[in-house]
């Protein structure tokens, strides 16, 4: 039950987070879409790391602080914004952000988590 709690929590956290840079950058004049890809390309990098620094041999991490990390990203990235968003620019006519946008997220977003795994195993001795 703890970790259900833990991941409702920080899940709320996360998605708080989320809005509040994607109105920030919005703000500063970037597309909604730009916010939602830099942000699920951040969460990404960020998920890889806390996965693998969590399965090094010595990881000194808690089962209940990956946890509240994983529920923290989870709430930061957002799936359903980035479906949203390319459906919405398509319909828009703005073809060419839609193809950027999906193109960027499902290539992106599995590259960064590979490339923070594999950061964290290197510099931590894990193995890359």
């Amino acid at each position: 039950m703890t970790d259900v709690v833990l991941l409702a929590i920080f899940g709320g956290i996360g998605c708080a987070l989320r809005v509040l840079v994607r109105d920030a950058m919005q703000r500063r004049g970037h597309h909604p879409w730009v916010a939602v890809a830099a942000i699920n390309l951040l969460g990404s990098l960020a998920i890889g790391a806390v996965l693998a620094g969590a399965r090094l041999p010595d990881a000194a991490i808690s089962a209940h602080a990956v946890t509240a990390a994983m529920g923290l990203l989870a709430g930061w990235t957002t799936y359903s914004a980035f479906a949203m968003d390319v459906v919405q620019l398509w319909w828009r006519g703005e073809r060419a952000s839609a193809a950027v946008l999906w193109a960027v997220t499902l290539g992106g977003s599995p590259a960064l988590a590979w490339l923070g795994a594999w950061t964290v195993r290197a510099a931590f001795g894990g193995g890359a």
